[in-house]
């Protein structure tokens, strides 16, 4: 099994146990406010973005409803993730079960993030190892109060593209339910 493979499926388990989550459809669109070279992608609660030449792929695990796969990373997609009131409660549906379940696992705290729409909004990046092989990985986690819901996107790999993580993080919008 590819090295890529195994890390999404050893990072999922750990995010599969934890979600709680429903699953639902979403749509892919090249159109719209994507720049040339990115191509966007709404999930209930989220719009985000990825590279256009990053494969669509089956997600891996019933947390995640897209995957992405491009350049030594994966990115993928729960654009209803929980019915948590902040993102910070989220992170921890995230952070736990990753202590347990990924070797080596070290969750590297969080930073606030701006997401249009969202009351609430993290960055937080965290390192494990499958099969030996240092990975890297990043979960961006958005949210809203008074009607309570959260969305995350995953990017993980054995390197990380700065430039791409901030891409997404700039183009990311929460898209609010009002009940």
């Amino acid at each position: 099994m590819p090295l890529l493979r195994r890390t999404v499926l050893a990072a999922t388990l750990a995010l599969t146990v934890a979600a709680g989550a429903g699953c639902s459809g979403g749509s892919e669109s090249s159109s719209g406010d994507a720049p040339a070279g990115w191509t966007s992608v709404t999930d209930e609660r989220i719009t985000v973005q990825h590279p256009s030449d990053w494969a669509s792929e089956p997600p891996s695990g019933e947390t995640w409803t897209h995957r992405f796969v491009g350049d030594g990373m994966e990115m993928q997609v729960a654009g209803s993730f929980s019915d948590d009131e902040t993102a910070s409660f989220a992170l921890s549906r995230l952070d736990l079960p990753a202590m347990v379940e990924l070797d080596a696992y070290d969750g590297g705290g969080a930073t606030a993030i701006e997401v249009e729409g969202a009351d609430s909004a993290l960055r937080s990046d965290f390192t494990y190892e499958v099969d030996g092989t240092p990975m890297k990985g990043v979960w961006l986690i958005a949210g809203q109060w008074p009607n309570p819901g959260t969305a995350v996107v995953t990017i993980t790999g054995e390197r990380l593209d700065d430039a791409v993580i901030e891409h997404v993080v700039d183009t990311m919008t929460f898209n609010r339910r009002t009940s």
